[in-house]
């Protein structure tokens, strides 16, 4: 068999000869590919000799023209940093600066045969003394995951060839595939690795159902064939890249291990938020005092371009739109803005404000075109432009513009200087946009910067934390890996309204999640043009799924429920109290995200990887561990078609039981547009509130827990905090696990671990409705609890049996503070 990086450089060879063959001839051709073949093979044969030598966890490879480090840093992660020549290289801003390589004591280095072996519980990975050098990858079984050959080689090309098993799907790279197909989660077909623009997302990354691969660079490009991933273009002298073996929600982990966890984000931006473009003061009252007398929850509301002085010399790019001026004739759009009166007042009714950011400013004062704006002036002076860019026109004024260089330190600290007066005033949101334009030339895109809207958000995270405790979130219109550890969200750009897009969005959503963003949005009800009342409606029954749930639209554009009509507002605002209902449930996997990197949404594929129809599913996703959610995205559908994996399942909204790994039909009312597919996985518990109209208008004294036992164990951990600031990184927090089971003579045993954390919570009791079980006894800590008398609320300390939707069930209340352990009999 010829080696692969043989066939590779023949391949190349063979390219190069087949241009000349317009001149010389096809003769003369054949000639040539053959005498390349001959000098590419000779040159294989050429034994090169490699020392091995132990280095902790790992081992260190050195040839005559490099050297590899091999290194566990877990037991399922894998470190191998080649060196050509010995070259070392920084890291990007794909790795996570705080990322100690700190190696796994655990593993074991010996001798086998004509290699060595790397050897952890989960993993191992053999390097050969002989040449070609090979490195190979086994998962805990032995299978092979990958296998390098002569990398040194490779790498010295900035490149690097991945063999594995052949059929094997392939996921991560890039939000779009190399064919711009946004309607699969596939890239078995590569991608180049960048950000883009409008909503694009890349990784440097490619993971399987078994095992991921991480590439530290800014960019590059995968080429795949059946039996191999070649990665080109990489950014480093050195190739430093990272192998995780196990599930999907495994590697996953070890992905954000490798490149930053995100932060909690604050509890209000799990809400529903209204951004609009086109708003005033006066206007936005108005909005918000229907929202609350209709009792349609909101928890934030963001605006376009118009909260700034856009246009205005003192820093009006940073600033609120609150006075009149020579360059800002136009009455004050937000008069009480700047003081901080207006945010004050909105957010005692339980809203919080957030704003829109650009990249660029303008460059001259109105009227002049050589008298330079005040920061303009300074950016000039201080040489803090986007590098080589020309000015640009602006096209919400007309005005020359330019983009600023986020990537330096002095850019990001001055940026973030005027814009702490308006975090004062209390914008405590950002919306940062178009920062996916840098390199833009007369129009035309010729590059895309990686890191340009990281950056900026990396100003925002680290100029608000040296600023104050309140928790930073910015949301931005692309993703390069590395960014969510910055407080970041993506959203998925400028989309258009109408079925057709909205259902593009599902995938556009999962692809995202694939390269370790788990906070992504997009502009419900869409962004160019006015939905249909009904494609409003399922717009926002969809949103209610997604990790961020917002509106917004092009300039006057309102997405108000009411808006639409009656029927839409009843569908939407029942959609969005659900939502509210399930915010217990929604924070406490947030919390699993900042330990994990592993968000609320999950392509299915994550959670049942051996299930090969889900290889590509994009129609449904898990939210949670619990909940299958596919949404209705077709105009006047009656029936909706939901593929269930292996387990049994429930409606959530109609009770009904099915059995796994089938495609059912789903009865969908066309007239009321309120039927959201959604389904409950047995062996799961739900936590659930009563909705209000602003997360935490009445801290929640009282936790509904639907539990759903199996034979397997079903856990759920509970998670609460003060929903604003940083405090939980010091231990302010309260979590508890809570597990529940089936047993062999049908009892059910549920378990209240300890909580921990020294947060104050307002959570004084837990009602646990255990689902398909009419108990006799209910035995607590030893202790049968008496029945109640009446009511389907039981006291503290009692239970009650009835029937729901789902059938029968049991209720028990409990207090929520201590370690309880309960039998259902």
């Amino acid at each position: 068999m010829v080696d692969v990086a043989m066939k590779r450089k023949i391949r190349r060879n063979s390219e190069r000869v087949e241009k000349a063959a317009f001149i010389i001839g096809d003769f003369i051709v054949i000639l040539a590919l053959l005498i390349a073949c001959l000098g590419t093979a000779q040159a294989q044969d050429i034994p090169q000799k490699f020392q091995i030598t132990e280095t902790p966890g790992g081992v260190r490879v050195t040839g005559s023209t490099g050297r590899i480090d091999v290194e566990m840093l877990e037991p399922n992660l894998l470190r191998i940093d080649v060196q050509p020549g010995g070259k070392i290289s920084p890291r990007t801003l794909v790795m996570d600066p705080g990322l100690k390589d700190v190696p796994f004591t655990g593993a074991v280095v010996r001798e086998d045969g004509e290699a060595t072996v790397i050897r952890s519980q989960r993993m191992s990975v053999s390097v050969t003394r002989s040449s070609p050098l090979k490195i190979s990858v086994f998962d805990a079984s032995g299978k092979e995951v990958i296998e390098q050959i002569d990398p040194i080689d490779r790498a010295s090309s900035h490149d690097a060839i991945f063999l594995h098993l052949p059929g094997e799907n392939l996921y991560g790279m890039k939000g779009l595939d190399r064919r711009g197909n946004g309607a699969s989660l596939l890239r078995n077909n590569g991608a180049e690795v960048k950000a883009g623009g409008q909503g694009g997302a890349g990784a440097p990354w490619f993971f399987t159902t078994r095992y991921g691969v991480l590439i530290d660079s800014n960019g590059g490009d995968f080429d795949t064939r059946d039996d191999q991933v070649e990665f080109s273009g990489g950014s480093r002298d050195d190739c430093e890249y990272f192998v995780a073996v196990g599930s999907p929600t495994e590697v996953m982990a070890a992905l954000a291990t490798l490149t930053g966890r995100p932060p909690l984000p604050p509890k209000w931006s799990l809400g529903f938020i209204n951004s609009q473009w086109g708003a005033t003061e006066v206007e936005t009252k108005q909005i918000v005092d229907t929202y609350r007398a209709k009792h349609i929850p909101i928890d934030a509301f963001i605006f376009d371009f118009d909260w700034k002085a856009w246009g205005e010399d003192n820093y009006g790019e940073w600033r609120w739109n609150s006075t009149s001026s020579a360059e800002n004739p136009n009455p004050e759009k937000f008069p009480d803005g700047a003081s901080g009166e207006f945010a004050k007042q909105l957010r005692s009714e339980g809203i919080k404000l957030g704003g829109i950011l650009k990249p660029r400013i303008l460059l001259y004062k109105k009227g002049s075109t050589s008298e330079m704006h005040e920061a303009a002036a300074y950016a000039q002076a201080h040489g803090l432009w986007y590098p080589d860019e020309p000015m640009s026109t602006d096209y919400f004024t007309g005005r020359p513009t330019r983009d600023l260089d986020f990537s330096k330190a002095e850019t990001r600290a001055w940026y973030w200087k005027h814009l702490a007066p308006a975090f004062d005033a209390g914008i405590t949101g950002w919306w940062s946009d178009e920062a996916d334009n840098a390199g833009m030339n007369g129009g035309g895109i010729f590059d895309f910067d990686n890191f340009q809207f990281l950056n900026m958000g990396r100003a925002l995270y680290d100029g608000q934390r040296g600023h104050s405790n309140v928790r930073v979130w910015s949301i931005n219109r692309n993703y390069y890996l590395g960014a969510q550890r910055y407080g970041y969200a993506e959203w998925s750009g400028d989309i258009q309204t109408g079925f057709q897009s909205m259902q593009y969005q599902r995938m556009r959503m999962l692809a995202t999640l694939d390269l370790g963003e788990p906070h992504w949005s997009m502009d419900s009800g869409g962004f160019f043009g006015h939905p249909t009342s009904e494609n409003y409606a399922r717009w926002i029954e969809f949103a209610t799924f997604v990790p961020i749930d917002r509106v917004h639209g092009y300039i006057d554009e309102k997405r108000q429920p009411w808006v639409y009509g009656s029927v839409a507002e009843a569908a939407a605002t029942k959609a969005i109290r659900l939502r509210y209902e399930l915010l217990p449930y929604i924070y406490s996997y947030e919390r699993v995200a900042t330990e994990t990197g592993v968000g609320i949404v999950r392509p299915l594929f994550w959670e049942f990887p051996d299930d090969p129809k889900l290889a590509d599913e994009g129609s449904s996703w898990m939210f949670g561990e619990a909940l299958l959610v596919s949404p209705v995205v077709t105009s006047g559908e009656s029936e909706h078609k939901v593929y269930l994996p292996a387990g049994v399942w429930y409606d959530y909204f109609r009770g009904t039981r099915f059995e796994g790994r089938q495609t059912i039909s789903y009865k969908v009312d066309s007239q009321t547009w309120q039927d959201i597919p959604l389904f409950v996985r047995s062996g799961s518990i739900i936590a659930s509130q009563a909705s209000q109209d602003y997360v935490d208008q009445h801290p929640a004294d009282e936790v509904t827990l639907d539990i759903f036992p199996a034979a397997h164990p079903a856990q759920f951990v509970y998670y609460d905090d003060d929903g604003e600031t940083y405090a939980y990184e010091q231990g302010t927090y309260y979590r508890q696990t809570i597990s529940a089971s089936r047993g062999a003579d049908d009892s059910t045993h549920l378990q209240f671990d300890r909580p921990t954390g020294s947060f104050h919570s307002a959570l004084r009791s837990y009602v646990a409705r255990v689902h398909g079980i009419a108990a006799n006894a209910v035995v607590l800590d030893g202790t049968a609890l008496a029945r109640s008398d009446g009511g389907s609320t039981p006291a503290e300390g009692q239970w009650v049996t009835g029937r729901d939707r789902f059938g029968l069930f049991t209720s028990i209340r409990i207090r929520a503070d201590r370690i309880s352990s309960l039998i259902l009999r």
